[in-house]
């Protein structure tokens, strides 16, 4: 008995040099940064501001074609204040019935999502349509002559977050299709068809400090945006 208690003495218990390893490690894990994270939050930061601002030019600068989707009947001029009270107001409903969507700073078109609710309806085709029309007509205006699909204006599309993804995904689909009929590509399913038409983005979500006026700010980003 006395000499298997001295072998349990002589023991190093490994545990808790173990759990500090993995604290450690975790830590580590946690809190570095690489530099491919930081290569891409710098390609998404203004390159008109700052040190840098000397060295950047108006060539350096990507143009755009904004389309912008956010509750109907707010206007420009407001402030993010005045937004998020128009917004408790359109809430009291719960959702959210029609949007605006704008192309660059055009007048916006109203999208009724009643009547999108609505499948395989006329009215919803008519409203599908419509859609389609509006897009139409307002990149024809961004139109640079002469150039490829691939070397004109990109797109970013802009939604509200607090409206259904249905109204980002029907501009997407408009864009879509007056980039088929301007450039007379049929979609077959083929990702390469992409790579012959303009970029079509949607903007990456804004960052969230559960601030409460966030939706506020974002609202009068998207509504004064050009």
């Amino acid at each position: 008995m006395a000499h298997s208690g001295g072998e349990d003495e002589g023991r190093l218990d490994l545990v808790p040099m173990i759990d500090c390893i993995m604290l450690l490690l975790l830590f580590f894990m946690m809190t570095t940064k690489f530099s491919s994270e930081e290569k891409a939050i710098n390609s998404l930061l203004p390159t008109d501001k700052g040190q840098g601002a000397a060295a950047a030019t108006s060539k350096d600068l990507p143009k755009t074609v904004n389309i912008c989707i956010y509750p109907e009947g707010m206007q420009r001029g407001g402030t993010a204040e005045e937004y998020i009270a128009q917004l408790e107001k359109l809430r009291g409903g719960l959702v959210i019935e029609n949007a605006a969507l704008r192309v660059g700073g055009r007048e916006p078109m109203s999208i009724r999502g009643r009547v999108l609710r609505e499948k395989k309806s006329k009215p919803m085709e008519d409203m599908v349509e419509e859609i389609h029309q509006y897009v139409e007509a307002e990149l024809t205006k961004y139109e640079q002559t002469g150039k490829p699909r691939k070397e004109q204006y990109d797109v970013v599309i802009h939604c509200f977050s607090g409206m259904s993804w249905k109204y980002a995904l029907l501009a997407y689909d408009a864009v879509r299709a007056y980039e088929g009929k301007t450039g007379q590509i049929k979609w077959t399913g083929n990702p390469e068809e992409l790579l012959a038409a303009r970029a079509v983005n949607f903007a990456p979500p804004r960052i969230r400090n559960y601030a409460v006026d966030e939706l506020g700010n974002e609202l009068f980003e998207i509504i004064h945006m050009k």
